[in-house]
C-alpha cells in the first residue's frame, strides 16, 4: 500500500526528472512527554527534484569531521530518526565552513563510520571495503545495491572497520546513498585520493548503479517499480 501510494504522489506531481522522495513516520497525538507507545503513528511523504545534491561525475573533496556519529546506545544509526539528523548537519556544516563539500565521521572507537548521510566504500588492492554495521552506519538499501554490482562484476567485498589513515592510503573512496547516488571522492583532509581523479572501480560501479534505477538495466529491474 505504502508502496503504492509513493507512485501515485511522483505521478501526480508530475515530475520529469530524477527525484527524492522522503517518507516520514511521526506521532500526531498532542502530549507532553517522551515516550514511544501510546501514540498514534501516522506518515508524510514529500516529493521534490534530486538535482546535484552531490556532484556525481567530478569527484568531491571531504574532512575528516570532529564530531562523532551517535553510536547504537545513543540513536540507532542504523535507522534514519529524524531527531538525528542534528549530528550530520553538525559535521556536514563543518565540512562546508573549511572548504570541503561533505563530511566523513567517525565512531566512539575512531574507526570510519560514514559520510554526514551517506555510507561509504574504500577500494584497496582490487577489493570493495566497507564498514560493518556494528560501527555504528546505516544499513543503507544503495550499500547494499552497490555490494551486489561488485559481487556480479566479482569484485571481493569486504565489511571491515577502517582506520583513519587507511582512507589516505585508499586507492579509491566513494559515497552512496539515495541522495548522494554514488558519489566519487578525489580529496580528503586536502590529501588527493591516489592521483586525484575518479577510480576505475567507482566509476564502472556508479554507471552500472545510474543505468540500474533509471530501468536502463534488466538485470536489476527487480530494484525498480515502473511509474506508468
Amino acid at each position: 500500500q505504502l508502496v503504492d501510494i509513493t507512485a501515485q504522489l511522483v505521478k501526480v506531481n508530475n515530475h520529469k526528472e530524477d527525484v527524492y522522495i522522503r517518507p516520514i513516520v511521526y506521532f500526531s497525538d498532542l502530549a507532553i512527554g517522551p515516550k514511544l507507545i501510546g501514540y498514534t503513528a501516522k506518515i508524510a511523504i514529500y516529493t521534490l527534484p534530486l538535482g546535484d545534491y552531490i556532484d556525481t561525475d567530478k569527484g568531491i573533496k571531504a574532512k575528516v569531521s570532529s564530531w562523532t556519529r551517535l553510536n547504537d546506545n545513543m540513536i540507532p544509526p542504523r535507522l534514519k530518526v529524524t531527531g538525528a539528523y542534528v549530528n550530520s548537519a553538525m559535521a556536514k556544516t563543518e565540512a562546508l565552513l573549511a572548504g570541503a563539500e561533505e563530511a566523513i565521521v567517525l565512531n566512539k572507537n575512531g574507526y570510519v563510520s560514514e559520510g554526514s548521510a551517506e555510507n561509504i566504500f574504500i577500494v584497496r588492492n582490487g577489493k570493495l571495503i566497507t564498514p560493518p554495521v556494528s560501527d555504528d552506519i546505516l544499513e543503507g538499501i544503495t550499500r547494499n545495491a552497490v555490494m551486489e554490482i561488485a559481487k556480479d562484476l566479482n569484485i571481493p567485498v569486504v565489511e571491515r572497520s577502517i582506520s583513519r589513515t587507511e582512507l589516505y592510503v585508499a586507492d579509491e573512496v566513494f559515497f552512496c546513498g539515495t541522495g548522494a547516488q554514488i558519489s566519487p571522492v578525489i580529496e580528503i583532509d586536502g590529501k588527493p585520493v591516489a592521483d586525484g581523479k575518479v577510480g576505475k572501480i567507482t566509476k564502472m560501479i556508479k554507471d552500472i548503479y545510474f543505468d540500474a534505477v533509471r530501468g536502463k538495466n534488466d538485470k536489476y529491474k527487480h530494484w525498480i517499480i515502473e511509474i506508468g
